[in-house]
């Protein structure tokens, strides 16, 4: 799937560096167009910014980009991104600098509250202070909207495969292709859907089953490259199995020893053969939880 539809991404930072030139043509004062985010991007030092400095020069220079299917704008207020969905441009994916409202947190809610309600865009709440904000999100006025944004840390590489801004990278490359690269801990992933995964965000299907560490060297085996071929390699390479009851349409973790002693006969069925008919959202959760219901 390739959409002919330009997906527009709106990104709000108020620590953009300033240069002279730009100041002077006022390209701070609305809409900074992907171009000139570039130069920025690769003339200027982002000063403990450098996790989004690369994910714009990523967003910039990817084939979806090159090919006109996204469209880039950063500002540098809130107001200013506002101003453009009032007049008619609505984003598609939003990335939002939190700290900009800080220390006043009502600031920040407010215009999130505002950004949600006058858009059907997903938003990227991007953070320093990822941990302090949940107790301002989860009010009941974002009820509504809470399938529409998610909270990351700015430059955090430690709680998934993907650091945060390769999240938002695959996700954004995602609404325009179904394959393509992308970017798992800085290594560069050709990813095309296939019969184990129909996106490359279920690539953290595969983290759950395997470990983060398993999991990049295995990539590194197939040298990057993810299709039907390499993952069924890699399911078939753990060795791992669940078990099936037909009669109870029961998918079993073979560590559920009562379970398993309680229900035999069983038929085993390898990694592979759990993803190609029921699906990895399946085996991760026959594994974490200990069974699975087909």
């Amino acid at each position: 799937m390739i959409t002919n539809k330009t997906i527009k991404i709106f990104l709000i930072d108020d620590e953009f560096p300033k240069i002279p030139e730009f100041t002077a043509s006022s390209i701070y004062d609305s809409a900074i167009n992907s171009e000139n985010l570039y130069h920025l991007a690769i003339t200027q030092t982002w000063k403990g910014l450098q996790p989004l400095q690369q994910l714009i020069k990523d967003i910039v220079t990817s084939q979806a980009s090159k090919d006109n299917h996204i469209s880039l704008n950063g500002y540098t207020k809130p107001t200013q991104c506002l101003n453009d969905i009032d007049s008619g441009s609505k984003p598609d994916v939003l990335i939002y600098d939190w700290e900009y409202g800080m220390p006043n947190p009502t600031e920040s809610q407010g215009w999130l509250l505002e950004i949600l309600s006058n858009t059907d865009a997903f938003v990227f709440i991007y953070s320093k202070v990822r941990d302090e904000l949940p107790p301002f999100l989860n009010k009941k006025v974002f009820d509504e909207y809470a399938h529409r944004f998610q909270l990351f840390l700015k430059g955090s590489s430690t709680h998934s495969i993907f650091s945060s801004e390769e999240f938002m990278l695959q996700y954004i490359l995602g609404k325009v292709s179904d394959s393509g690269r992308i970017k798992i801990q800085g290594f560069d992933i050709e990813f095309t859907s296939n019969d184990f995964l129909k996106k490359s965000s279920d690539i953290l299907y595969l983290e759950r089953v395997f470990g983060r560490m398993y999991l990049l060297e295995e990539f590194k085996k197939y040298q990057f490259t993810l299709n039907s071929e390499t993952i069924n390699n890699l399911l078939n390479d753990s060795k791992g199995y669940l078990y099936f009851s037909e009669a109870k349409g029961l998918l079993i973790n073979p560590d559920e020893i009562t379970l398993v002693n309680k229900l035999i006969p069983l038929q085993e069925l390898s990694y592979s053969s759990v993803v190609q008919q029921y699906s990895i959202y399946k085996l991760e959760e026959a594994l974490e939880k200990g069974t699975a219901i087909i």
